[in-house]
C-alpha cells in the first residue's frame, strides 16, 4: 500500500489515483460497491509483467518527460509503481496497471523528502 504523509501535521493517508484505484487488496475496488459501479475488478496473476511495465513507464517518459531515467518498478496489488529521476535526482512517479498496461503519472506530489518502504 503506497501511503502519502503530511509533514506538517503528521496525518497518514492512502495515496492517491493508483493506490486508491487499482490496489487489488486495499483499493476502493476490493470492496464490493453493492452493485453501484460496472466496474469489473481484475482477480488472478497480473497479465503485465515488472519488465513489460518499465517498458511501458520508459516510453510514456520518453514522449512526455524526455531526459529521466526509470528506477526499478515496485510491485503493489493490481499495479506497479516507477521512480524516475532527472540529472540524477528524483522527478516523480509514474504507475502502471498489472492488467491493461494503462500508465497513469502523479501529477499530486510535490518535492520528494524522502521514500521509506515499510515490509510487515
Amino acid at each position: 500500500m503506497e501511503v502519502l504523509v503530511n509533514k506538517n501535521m503528521g496525518v497518514v493517508f492512502p495515496e492517491y489515483g493508483p493506490a486508491m484505484m487499482w490496489n487489488t487488496q486495499y483499493g476502493m475496488m476490493s470492496r464490493d460497491m453493492g452493485g453501484m459501479t460496472e466496474y469489473q475488478q481484475p482477480s488472478g496473476p497480473m497479465t503485465v509483467s515488472a519488465t513489460q511495465a518499465a517498458a511501458i513507464a520508459h516510453q510514456w517518459l520518453a514522449q512526455n518527460k524526455p531526459g529521466t531515467t526509470i528506477e526499478v518498478p515496485d510491485q503493489f496489488p493490481g499495479y506497479y509503481t516507477i521512480h524516475f529521476q532527472q540529472n540524477g535526482t528524483m522527478a516523480g512517479m509514474l504507475s502502471v496497471n498489472g492488467y491493461t498496461g494503462q500508465a497513469w503519472y502523479h501529477t499530486w506530489h510535490g518535492k520528494a523528502i524522502r521514500v521509506l518502504e515499510v515490509s510487515e
